[in-house]
């Protein structure tokens, strides 16, 4: 419960405070309560280690609720259900917003970072894909959420110069696997056992948290480009790696083992995300680096992806093209969907994908099916 402390507290004071400053202004209360649940498919040809290719499942169901009392002032809070999540990473927002004029919003709580406009479709029934890019569900460059406070607006009409600044603390959980069979999120570790790779982050280290700050600054024509630059500078951290250690390297007769070793991880992440829509015509990207140094010695991370899509009238077909290169894997995802939502409370969803690593390729089919209300 500790980690709730902080943002409960800011979020309750800012909403009393917000009651007490604007009591005298004529509003009509407005309660909003939506949510979904989707159900996917999914079916791989060559995975190693697990005990099925294929599996069905919910794999999100999920509920947004949103009270604004006051015309300038709303909280909102969104829990999405994910298999083997616990609590803590299933409550995906609960914050507070002030409006003080389209220029200036103050926000405090529990909310999706403005890093990656990727965010603004994590949830399943917004997304146009099946499946969310590598860069959002490996969190290696910045966590999906944060727990503090941000600072945002926009200036302009036609033309916007749009800004949000943030910093909070936030728990680490780097590849979560989601996915009926759970394997998205979790490639990293799959192709770095593929390649037999000495080290790995220990599972404890998901159990851990931190801090950061960071912002995103863009820029916008009507809504036909958005051209946007991101940064995120977490704390440095001392983080748990589990080193394989090969038969004899403790001992003449010393057994193979494992041992985990603390690390001092310094990094700081920077990327650029486009968006050119021109009427059904979308195209949406992402590059992002990070300097990372553990123990001082220097390692590259790289992730960036490339998205069409083309709707017409209720049915909408898309590809992407992903590469994402971490410490010692470097792997790349093609997929090519189409989505089908016929109205508000139903969505169909069909894509093939395709990962290339240098231990063997993936083809994997994945079918949703969701349900709005």
């Amino acid at each position: 419960m500790t980690n709730f402390k902080i943002p409960i507290i800011t979020l309750l004071l800012l909403f009393v405070g917000t009651n007490i400053s604007f009591s005298q202004s004529s509003w009509e209360p407005q309660t909003n309560i939506t949510g979904y649940i989707s159900t996917e498919i999914n079916y791989f040809d060559e995975l190693e280690g697990y005990d099925l290719n294929y599996s069905a499942a919910v794999s999100e169901a999920g509920i947004l609720m949103s009270y604004q009392p006051k015309s300038n002032f709303r909280i909102k809070g969104v829990f999405v259900y994910r298999p083997k999540f616990d609590i803590d990473q299933m409550l995906n927002e609960a914050f507070g917003e002030l409006t003080i004029s389209e220029e200036i919003n103050f926000k405090a709580g529990r909310f999706l970072l403005p890093l990656s406009p990727t965010n603004t479709y994590y949830y399943a029934p917004v997304n146009t894909s099946a499946t969310l890019p590598i860069l959002v569900t490996n969190h290696e460059f910045y966590p999906v959420t944060i727990d503090g406070g941000s600072f945002n607006g926009s200036i302009g009409s036609e033309f916007k110069v749009n800004y949000d600044f943030f910093a909070g603390g936030f728990m680490n959980s780097t590849w979560l696997r989601t996915g009926a069979v759970r394997f998205f999120g979790d490639e990293v570790n799959y192709f770095k056992d593929q390649i037999g790779s000495s080290a790995t982050l220990d599972p404890s280290y998901s159990n851990t948290y931190n801090f950061g700050f960071g912002g995103r600054v863009g820029f916008s024509y009507k809504s036909n480009i958005d051209v946007g630059f991101s940064t995120f500078k977490p704390n440095d951290q001392d983080v748990p790696l589990l080193i394989d250690v090969p038969a004899g390297a403790l001992g003449p007769n010393s057994p193979a083992t494992q041992i985990v070793q603390e690390s001092l991880f310094e990094k700081f992440s920077y990327g650029v995300n486009v968006k050119f829509q021109y009427n059904n015509t979308k195209l949406v990207g992402e590059y992002w680096y990070s300097d990372l140094k553990i123990d001082g010695s220097a390692t590259d991370l790289e992730g960036g992806f490339v998205e069409l899509n083309h709707r017409i009238n209720k049915v909408t077909p898309y590809v992407r093209y992903e590469d994402q290169k971490t410490a010692d894997v470097d792997y790349k995802r093609y997929t090519a969907g189409v989505n089908y939502k016929p109205s508000f409370t139903k969505t169909f969803k069909l894509e093939y994908m395709r990962y290339e690593h240098s231990s063997g390729d993936i083809n994997g089919f994945v079918g949703t099916l969701i349900y709005s209300f």
